[in-house]
């Protein structure tokens, strides 16, 4: 490293996920998991082909979260996309026959030997879960490794029992107590369910001070209109969001991730509803 540059690889990365505007520094994902954790259900049949959803963050400008079996056959076709290699993951087949885990598919050193626009690696934690303790270990060397390799660690921290309960994992008490959980294991950021409108936000905010704080984007809404109402009120208390099928499987990809990408810039939803109601941007 040159001794003019002052900057440390873990800064670096960062860097490389942060949209800086008139809200400060702010973090937006798109994450492709609809293969591997939702039962490759595609709404739109091209939604299903890797290169389509890569060439959407390529062109919008925005990370991307994949795991690795993706890049390694991908990549190639963006070679300057920021990427997020997801270190773990489950299907959802079975799910209340067995504990809540995500099966290891990759290490933090072979993240960055695959991919030199590595910025982060994801990892998700069901706190709560039956295997709950065997977690906790698991990704505290995840996060002792990272810190040797100088790469940030984003945590999935989803609150699990059983048997599930689903209507109740998005109880603000418990999205707080997931953030909570990754903040005091060492963890960059974390990924969180949306945790009912804006009260609970801004007590999640208190109660997780210090990391940056995302929320998952979800199923695609009834309306982009009410898809970048919610988005505003997150990103004016909140520090982002990862965004996967509510982006990937409308009609205007490229046009609704801009329009996402300038309410995070500050701009307004009217402004976002501009960008996404003008002539389509191509993908493929």
């Amino acid at each position: 490293m040159s001794l003019k540059n002052p900057f440390t690889g873990f800064k670096i990365r960062m860097e490389k996920m942060l949209f800086k505007g008139e809200l400060g520094e702010k973090a937006l994902f798109l994450a492709v998991d609809q293969g591997f954790e939702h039962r490759s259900d595609f709404t739109i049949p091209e939604a299903a082909n890797p290169d389509y959803v890569m060439t959407v963050a390529d062109k919008a400008g925005i990370p991307l979260i994949l795991h690795k079996g993706l890049y390694i056959r991908y990549a190639d076709r963006h070679p300057n996309l920021p990427m997020v290699i997801k270190i773990n993951g489950k299907t959802e087949l079975y799910s209340d026959n067995r504990a809540p885990r995500g099966g290891l598919d990759c290490s933090v050193d072979e993240a960055l030997a695959l991919c030199p626009t590595l910025c982060a690696v994801g990892y998700s934690l069901y706190v709560g879960g039956q295997d709950e303790t065997s977690q906790l270990t698991e990704l505290a060397d995840i996060i002792r490794e990272a810190r040797i390799f100088q790469v940030p660690v984003i945590v999935w921290a989803y609150i699990r029992q059983h048997p599930r309960k689903k209507d109740e994992e998005g109880y603000w008490e418990n999205v707080r107590y997931g953030a909570r959980v990754a903040f005091e294991l060492g963890a960059d950021m974390v990924k969180l369910y949306y945790p009912g409108g804006e009260d609970g936000l801004k007590k999640l905010k208190e109660y997780a001070q210090g990391i940056y704080c995302l929320i998952a984007g979800g199923a695609k809404l009834d309306t982009v209109e009410q898809a970048y109402k919610t988005a505003s009120e997150i990103i004016h208390i909140l520090d982002g969001m990862a965004i996967g099928r509510n982006i990937f499987q409308d009609s205007k990809p490229i046009n609704k991730a801009l329009g996402y990408k300038a309410i995070f810039k500050g701009k307004s939803v009217e402004e976002a509803l501009r960008i996404y109601n003008s002539d389509k941007i191509p993908v493929l």
